[in-house]
């Protein structure tokens, strides 16, 4: 009788045990599928990342449509610095510019459009090759430089006009900055940007917008290079 009582008691408490076990798995298991249902996806990890980092949700996806935009332009991070130098340290030579537009052909080679961009500037114009590459974006470009050439009616001066019809958005814009980084009338942004690039460096400035751009870490004070490159009125509109 006081074997079976024991024996009795071994199974209820044994039971009693199992159950427990059990409801701990289950609550650890609901605990853990009610966590991962909370967890946040890469996207949002990342925005969180950059707002951690000194930059806005906004601006976190500003950058994600400036790299498609350089990716477009099939260019890479020392081709932009490259580029970048030309624009931050020559003007387009606007006397002649109607003109040499006009003589272009109805198709202009990259070649020929940095030619009439910057004639007799070799190194300017090797520096723009990679950029005009894109045909689309050569011809936005183009388009930039008739405005520029004080052209009134550019469709019956450029033989050429009727294939600036192409949009191409980001990737346009950040050509026209790298062709012509300071136009006529640049506003303040243009002029913050150009002060705070020649400070870094074009090789530099390039190596920063170009960690931001793959998400990487951007120190402090570099921050305000990649703010002024992507508040660029250009920029802001078509890389949003």
């Amino acid at each position: 009788m006081h074997f079976s009582a024991t024996r009795s008691g071994l199974f209820t408490r044994g039971a009693m045990l199992v159950a427990s076990v059990t409801a701990g798995a289950v609550l650890a298991t609901a605990t853990g599928a009610q966590a991962a249902s909370h967890q946040p996806t890469d996207r949002t990890a990342a925005v969180q990342f950059a707002d951690q980092d000194g930059f806005t949700a906004g601006e976190l996806e500003q950058g994600k449509t400036l790299a498609d935009g350089i990716a477009e332009l099939g260019i890479s991070e020392d081709q932009f610095a490259e580029a970048l130098d030309i624009a931050l340290t020559r003007t387009i030579d606007t006397h002649g510019l109607r003109e040499r537009l006009a003589a272009l052909p109805a198709s202009p080679t990259a070649q020929q459009t940095a030619e009439a961009a910057y004639p007799g500037d070799a190194e300017a114009q090797a520096a723009m090759l990679p950029v005009l590459a894109n045909e689309k974006v050569r011809y936005t470009t183009l388009q930039n430089l008739a405005a520029q050439s004080g052209e009134q009616a550019p469709a019956v001066a450029f033989g050429w006009w009727d294939k600036t019809k192409f949009a191409v958005g980001c990737a346009a814009a950040v050509a026209g900055v790298l062709i012509s980084f300071v136009p006529a009338g640049s506003g303040v942004r243009v002029a913050r940007a150009v002060k705070l690039f020649k400070s870094y460096g074009a090789k530099k400035t390039a190596e920063i917008l170009w960690r931001f751009m793959k998400g990487k870490h951007v120190g402090s004070k570099e921050r305000e290079a990649v703010k002024a490159f992507i508040g660029i009125s250009a920029i802001q509109k078509s890389c949003t």
